[in-house]
């Protein structure tokens, strides 16, 4: 990736802060994140002989988020803010010029924002809209959060004329506000449910509450460098799977994939997009990773994907991994920190980790994503 893919200012930059990394070259991004997490590497003996490989760029600097999640609030004065909150404040700082966003997607902010701010009724209980899209940038879906035990009274039909490339609307109420901007149900109110993501010859459904990768463009080479380490067999075991985005661009090599996976929306994407696929010998575990144990340890994977949120996998689960046969194991990370202390975990479990290496997923930003891949040591007789 060349330097001059790098953004280099932005009028938000100060006020905004989510872009910390902003201006700097992206050679010194990527080696930056590449020392981060060797730093997290070297607090643990067993992984001393891992590899820490160089950062894997991303194919795209700017425009490459899919997703915007922002929050909206107005004045005592009648105006309004669509944007992020202030770094470590609940303060809105309106970005109409966030370069890290889908074109298609910035320009929609644009015109919600104008909307917000000039319709004759916006709900003061209006808190969050999270607007997305999969594969076709001109096919967003959007959310609409609501302070509110109940929908209140809100201009949808104007909405949607002012918002072509909005091609489904949802809703959510979130009476307790806090820090989780989405909790609970998703109600859809128009239009269609989901976006579509077509990535390694599978077209996925992905439901407004299901977890996607933000950058898009990067997922063929993450996949290519688990392919090219996981030597295939009878069963791949997905966990943390999501709507399958992994197992599902892995499986050809295995005759039977196993996924787990505990978010009810995800769940049933996972299976809609299993049908469409006619894929045959597929079993989805339908609930917490950790609340399926007791099944999963009496299958023999030959190769254990692990997916897990910020805060890494529970005991029981690496336990598991470790008791089972999987000859190799690729662990996909967003926080270093739990990345490394389950890699000591699995460590204490027989298996080595051959290589770590560090992702950009989201240039710009401060974020480490890193793929670790392990091999077990042979198992005693």
């Amino acid at each position: 990736m060349s330097e001059t893919t790098t953004i280099r200012t932005c009028p938000h930059q100060d006020d905004c802060g989510a872009c910390a990394m902003l201006g700097v070259g992206y050679s010194e991004q990527l080696s930056h994140k590449r020392e981060l997490l060797g730093r997290e590497l070297s607090a643990y003996p067993s992984l001393k002989e891992a590899r820490l490989l160089d950062t894997l760029p991303s194919p795209q600097g700017a425009g490459y988020r899919n997703r915007a999640r922002m929050a909206f609030g107005t004045s005592r004065q009648g105006g309004t803010r669509l944007g992020y909150f202030r770094a470590g404040t609940r303060e809105i700082v309106d970005a109409p010029e966030c370069g890290v966003l889908v074109p298609e997607l910035l320009e929609t902010t644009r015109r919600l924002r104008k909307f917000l701010a000039t319709a004759r009724y916006v709900p003061r209980e209006l808190r969050h809209l999270d607007l997305r899209c999969g594969s076709d940038p001109k096919r967003q879906h959007l959310i609409l959060v609501f302070r509110a035990t109940a929908m209140p009274r809100f201009p949808l039909e104007a909405l949607q004329k002012v918002a072509p490339a909005v091609d489904g609307i949802s809703m959510n109420l979130n009476p307790g506000g806090g820090p989780q901007v989405i909790r609970g149900s998703i109600k859809h109110l128009w239009g269609r449910r989901e976006i579509w993501v077509r990535h390694a010859g599978v077209k996925l459904r992905v439901s407004p509450g299901a977890f996607f990768q933000v950058n898009l463009p990067i997922l063929p080479a993450i996949h290519g460098l688990m392919d090219d380490f996981l030597a295939g067999g009878e069963q791949l075991m997905d966990l943390y799977a999501g709507v399958g985005t992994h197992g599902l661009a892995l499986g050809r090599k295995y005759r039977k994939l196993v996924f787990g996976e505990g978010t009810r929306a995800a769940v049933a994407d996972l299976k809609s997009t299993v049908r469409s696929m006619g894929r045959d010998h597929v079993d989805v575990f339908p609930a917490a990773v950790e609340r399926s144990l007791r099944k999963l340890s009496q299958l023999k994977p030959d190769a254990v994907v692990l997916n897990p949120s910020r805060a890494g996998a529970l005991e029981p689960v690496l336990a598991m991994v470790g008791a089972s046969a999987a000859k190799q194991v690729a662990y996909l990370s967003c926080e270093p920190a739990t990345l490394c202390r389950d890699l000591d975990h699995l460590a204490r479990h027989g298996y080595q980790t051959v290589s770590v290496q560090p992702i950009d997923m989201m240039p710009q930003t401060g974020q480490i994503e890193a793929l670790a891949l392990l091999r077990s040591a042979p198992r005693k007789s």
